[in-house]
């Protein structure tokens, strides 16, 4: 679907809905609430990880992203992510420790304010020997938890990317036309779930009674 043609339909879904008339609204801000709308649902969709939706999102999905190393420290190792990065999926690493090389890790997440006691626990503290270790992701950056005895040489994110965001030609300009080469990316099924929630947000700013229960029946699959 071309972003025209969304825009086209999100006009006549909010005025089909509309109980005041006919309503006009810009390009401008309808590039505001597509973008929106498409990441609101799309982290909805990963907080609810359904399979029967995380299917219409697989497209965003970047696998096997070898991440570069920041910093390394005795007790960590710190990876840039991406510049695209929207959400996280799953980390995987290889770590050597004197002859042992290119060993498997198995990785788990902690909070940030959780680290040094489990830093301190024997039982989930960095381990070469078990092949596990702790990380946490603050700062755009992975912090990826060690000890002095083994360093981690090659490390994978698999990440949800940034969709595609329309833009205006001059986005200065309400009314400028679209960039062409910049349409939604997804299957026209969930781009029109997309125009739904957009359609509902618009409603709910002009306290529209139905904008609720439009928004909740978009997020569903339907």
């Amino acid at each position: 679907m071309t972003t025209q043609t969304a825009f086209d339909k999100f006009q006549i879904k909010v005025n089909n809905n509309s109980e005041t008339g006919k309503i006009a609204v810009d390009r401008g801000r309808f590039v505001l609430l597509f973008n929106e709308a498409q990441n609101r649902l799309i982290e909805y969709i990963l907080d609810k990880k359904s399979e029967d939706d995380i299917r219409y999102i697989e497209a965003i999905l970047v696998q096997q992203y070898k991440l570069t190393l920041f910093k390394s420290d005795k007790e960590y190792q710190d990876y840039n992510l991406p510049e695209n990065y929207f959400d996280f999926s799953s980390l995987h690493a290889t770590a050597d420790k004197g002859k042992c090389i290119d060993k498997k890790m198995t990785l788990f997440e902690i909070k940030d304010d959780d680290s040094s006691l489990i830093l301190e626990d024997e039982y989930n503290n960095p381990s070469f020997l078990a092949r596990e270790a702790p990380f946490n992701i603050a700062s755009n950056k992975i912090k990826i938890y060690k000890d002095e005895t083994f360093q981690y040489n090659k490390v994978f994110l698999n990440y949800y990317r940034y969709p595609v965001q329309i833009k205006l030609i001059n986005e200065a300009d309400p009314e400028s036309e679209f960039i062409k080469d910049l349409n939604p990316e997804f299957d026209d099924k969930f781009v029109d779930r997309i125009i739904s929630v957009a359609s509902g947000n618009f409603e709910l700013n002009n306290s529209d009674q139905k904008a609720q229960f439009d928004i909740q029946m978009a997020k569903q699959k339907i």
